[in-house]
């Protein structure tokens, strides 16, 4: 029997997943259209094309979403979720393959937030499952004997110390792409008195957010005025700069509070390589350098920020005897 090894990383919004030995991944929405026949929830689209029903008529379908902030909020329907996606990159056979997992979540998670994710990935169809903190994946990643991890995704932030032997220090907070967009839509509103939708600010951030003291370039944006009735204004990048600047020096204050409790030879460390930063949230021009500025310390951003810490994990594969001291128990 084939046996098939996966690296899984559930992040706050999508699900990455990552084929050990063949460099084959996928990276979609943690979402699903679900429809009900003869009382029986099924999962029609998933992903992507889940994401794009959104815009459409759903008809009697629900939009669901049974992975939120790398929890298992609904266990059957993350497990047929996981199995769709699974499936993309393992196809059906007349053999199915024996799946081994890794699957990182956030590090924040409690004991009983591990075991839904373990019981969610065996109702998947993977046969062995194996559950770590992001920030090991993204210390294997760097392939570092430690450092300091900042990841910004889209619904939390999480901060880490991390070293050969597991995490020294670190939290996480719920500051991250979903708290932008709605820090944006707040003050959007009260300036101007219009009301964005969560899709147009979406959709705005790649192209209007920025850093740069100096972009003063301005969009065309559509929403809803106090009324009700529809409005369209221009918004400046300084307007979304001023909305988000003080979620990200509250995320660079945590950042410090992480570093004040970081074991000396880890700061030794952080000196010599810098601050590692990931996330989606990364690719905002200017963000990088704003907190390099701010912490006075180097900043170094991922090169693959989408799917780094599943190819991290996937590393753990090659390597189990690090794994094992990182969690303190025996990986075979």
């Amino acid at each position: 029997m084939k046996t098939v090894e996966l690296s899984i990383d559930l992040g706050s919004k999508f699900i990455t997943i990552y084929q050990h030995g063949s460099n084959t991944r996928l990276r979609e929405p943690a979402i699903a259209v679900a429809t009900v026949q003869n009382n029986k929830t099924e999962l029609s689209k998933a992903g992507y094309k889940a994401q794009e029903a959104m815009d459409g008529s759903l008809g009697g379908a629900n939009i669901v979403a049974p992975i939120k902030e790398g929890v298992v909020v609904n266990e059957e329907m993350a497990a047929k979720l996981l199995k769709f996606f699974i499936k993309k990159i393992v196809p059906d056979g007349l053999i199915k393959p024996y799946i081994k997992a890794i699957v990182s979540i956030c590090s924040s998670s409690t004991s009983s937030e591990r075991q839904a994710v373990e019981k969610m990935c065996l109702k998947a169809g993977i046969k062995e499952v194996t559950v770590v903190e992001a920030p090991l994946s993204l210390l294997a990643y760097t392939s570092s004997i430690g450092g300091l991890f900042v990841d910004i995704g889209g619904g939390k932030t999480e901060i880490a110390a991390v070293t050969n032997h597991g995490i020294a220090t670190g939290c996480s907070v719920n500051i991250a792409g979903g708290a932008f967009n709605a820090a944006i839509i707040d003050y959007i509103n009260k300036r101007y008195g219009v009301r964005l939708g969560e899709f147009t600010v979406e959709s705005l951030k790649p192209s209007a957010l920025s850093f740069y003291i100096d972009d003063v370039a301005s969009y065309a944006v559509s929403g809803s005025g106090r009324d009700g009735s529809p409005k369209s204004l221009y918004v400046s990048a300084e307007d979304l700069r001023n909305a988000v600047i003080p979620l990200v020096d509250d995320i660079i204050e945590v950042i410090i509070s992480v570093l004040e409790q970081t074991p000396p030879e880890i700061s030794a460390e952080i000196l010599r390589k810098g601050i590692f930063l990931t996330g989606g949230s990364t690719r905002i021009p200017g963000l990088v350098t704003y907190v390099e500025q701010a912490l006075e310390l180097p900043v170094i951003q991922l090169q693959d920020i989408d799917h780094a810490v599943a190819i991290g994990g996937a590393k753990f594969f090659d390597n189990k005897d690090l794994l094992s001291d990182m969690l303190g128990v025996k990986i075979y």
